[in-house]
């Protein structure tokens, strides 16, 4: 069956890209989305219209052909053009800060690892990167070195840190400070830059997150969480106590899921495979508001315009880019 809208969502554009997508983000306007590829490109293209305008890649990502796997606009800082600056993360090891507008690379970082994930403080003076073992790096942004690795302890007593590889980060909303983060073994971690011992601080157990499954509510800070496995997939939980809100339930439908995120104060987005579908929650009745469904493989990626009154919502599966709204 072809790709199709269900309820209240409208399909406004399919984008075909040259490889796989695993990650997409708009920048800070909307009006500009990043998408990375599994050839280890960064396709820029015109939200309004799906025109590729900018291709970023050196010959480093040519020459490795490894995956791009996450993505983050920067802040404007002092003497930068307006979110210009992309943070793009791969999986042969490289962190490196992209000039969207020049397709110039600005900086290159080489972790010693898959690096899965990145998220930048409210200041945009730092940022953190996850990877394929227990180990957060802390980078400081002007010099790009790095200021702290945050890791478990050595005693078995305590889990103060991750056991396993660590697939989403994510800034607290407004914080320069505290981040969580979530990944293979079924945990989300909390941590302080400011703490001298660099472990975690506090941890939440049960969601299982493979991919960019982690967000934070930009006003009650409560925290979203999907998990890839068949049962308990979309998760609420309450940021200071760190108990169990809500476990969404499947509609019709259901999903293991690798993106989730808040749609604002009023929706939930998520993606996942099992049943290939990108699915928008209604946040005050758990209803599934629409759909896109019967996609062509699983949607590794999910993400939404946010500072438009009807954002644009876009859906990241095979070789393609759905971009949707809500009707």
């Amino acid at each position: 069956m072809a790709p199709s809208a269900e309820g209240n969502v409208k399909i406004l554009n399919v984008v075909e890209t040259s490889s796989e997508v695993m990650c997409c983000r708009f920048n800070l306007d909307g009006s500009l989305i990043a998408v990375g590829l599994a050839n280890g490109t960064v396709k820029v293209y015109l939200a309004e219209n799906g025109n590729c305008v900018y291709s970023l890649h050196d010959q480093e990502t040519l020459n490795s052909h490894l995956p791009v796997t996450c993505l983050r606009w920067k802040a404007a800082g002092a003497n930068e053009d307006f979110g210009n600056i992309l943070l793009a993360t791969y999986a042969d090891g490289c962190v490196k800060h992209w000039h969207a507008s020049t397709s110039k690379c600005l900086s290159t970082q080489k972790e010693g690892r898959q690096v899965l994930a990145c998220s930048i403080n409210f200041s945009a003076d730092r940022f953190v990167t996850s990877g394929s073992d227990t180990k957060i790096f802390l980078y400081d942004e002007k010099t790009k070195q790095t200021v702290s690795t945050f890791q478990p302890s050595t005693s078995h007593l305590v889990m103060d840190g991750h056991m396993s590889r660590v697939f989403s980060v994510q800034f607290v909303p407004g914080e320069d400070h505290v981040f969580l983060s979530g990944g293979w073994d079924d945990t989300v971690q909390y941590w302080d830059t400011r703490v001298d011992a660099k472990h975690s601080i506090r941890k939440i157990f049960g969601p299982h997150i493979c991919g960019d499954a982690l967000d934070i509510h930009p006003m009650n800070f409560n925290i979203l969480t999907g998990s890839w496995r068949k049962d308990d997939t979309l998760q609420i939980w309450d940021y200071g106590s760190g108990k169990m809100i809500k476990s969404i339930q499947h509609d019709y439908n259901s999903s293991m899921l690798y993106s989730v995120q808040w749609q604002g104060s009023e929706g939930i987005i998520a993606g996942g495979s099992d049943n290939n579908m990108m699915r928008l929650i209604d946040q005050a009745t758990y209803h599934t508001l629409g759909r896109v469904v019967d996609l062509p493989r699983a949607v590794y990626t999910v993400d939404h315009a946010r500072r438009s009154p009807h954002p644009i919502m876009a859906a990241g599966t095979d070789n393609f880019i759905y971009f949707s709204k809500r009707i």
